[in-house]
């Protein structure tokens, strides 16, 4: 990919090799468009940043991942300058796409802009899909049976993560899409770390307080943490996906009290495997949290012996 500063760019490639259609999101951490290959004439998302650190590392992580439930990445290019096209989106759940979303852009005419092609997904995020199914009047079976697949190929996605050493470290349902053919994708990876203890760098980027608060790990508002802080955000996932709350407070206090070991009575009643799990995967201890493999193996049990929960 090279050094940014050493990049010069006569041509926009973005251009001359796409044809940009709509701006999907955009923020602070740049813009994301939807645009057609001239040459195959697919469609991709393609990010455009500031290059800087942060976001060089995403894209290697992202170049060393290859798993059917990551948002995949194909290239990624410097140009001088970034895209002028229209960033007013079409699109009214553009905000959604944080699965894309990670690089901070700077307000500076010598900067140097990445490109990221990526895999297009649906603009439905893992977010909007917990908020439908709290609209539902009931808790149904139906929702235990999606939230139980979407439960099993994020785990899958996370094991293959610490699998590569990898640490996501903001796992969220804002930071999960689902691809065009509603499979599960975990994206945004611009908070990932490497999970090597040799790693001096690694050490040194372990900063405390990197995430999401409501979905962080307890540990991590230290330097010394580990992949297990993902198994404890997927913990909290896990809850949403199987818990209807009627409103935005009720969530909070849903999932402050599942980060204290207190699942609702009900749950329990309801869901006492999936409880079980989830309980392992929030304690407070790193340590005694299953490792991805573990959950997985878990979760396909659930899935081959059903209960019989109830409607309520």
């Amino acid at each position: 990919m090279g050094k940014c500063q050493n990049e010069t760019s006569i041509q926009s490639r973005f251009t001359s090799d796409f044809v940009p259609m709509e701006c999907l999101g955009s923020g602070s951490f740049g813009r994301v468009f939807k645009a057609r290959d001239k040459l195959v004439g697919r469609f991709y998302a393609v990010k455009i940043v500031c290059c800087e650190e942060k976001a060089l590392r995403e894209v290697g992580t992202l170049s060393d991942l290859l798993h059917q439930n990551i948002v995949r990445y194909y290239t990624s290019w410097m140009e001088d300058s970034e895209y002028q096209g229209n960033s007013e989106s079409t699109n009214s759940s553009a905000d959604s796409w944080a699965g894309y979303s990670s690089s901070q852009s700077a307000d500076n005419p010598s900067a140097k802009y990445l490109f990221i092609q990526l895999e297009l997904c649906d603009t439905r995020t893992l977010k909007a899909w917990i908020d439908e199914k709290n609209t539902e009047s009931l808790q149904d079976s139906e929702r235990q049976e999606e939230g139980l697949s979407i439960a099993q190929q994020l785990v899958g996605g996370v094991e293959y993560i610490h699998s590569k050493k990898h640490v996501h470290r903001d796992l969220k349902p804002d930071n999960i899409l689902f691809g065009l053919g509603g499979e599960v994708k975990i994206g945004d990876f611009g908070l990932v770390t490497r999970d090597d203890d040799d790693d001096d760098d690694a050490l040194i980027d372990r900063t405390e307080d990197r995430g999401t608060r409501s979905y962080m790990a307890p540990e991590q508002c230290k330097r010394n943490y580990d992949r297990k802080v993902d198994i404890f955000a997927l913990g909290l996932i896990y809850l949403e996906l199987f818990w209807k709350v009627s409103s935005g407070h009720e969530r909070g206090d849903v999932l402050k009290g599942a980060r204290r070991q207190k699942l609702p009575i009900e749950f329990l009643r309801t869901f006492p495997q999936e409880g079980q799990i989830i309980k392992s995967m929030l304690r407070e201890k790193p340590e005694e949290r299953p490792e991805a493999s573990k959950v997985k193996a878990e979760l396909e049990n659930c899935a081959t012996t059903p209960q019989e929960n109830a409607t309520i």
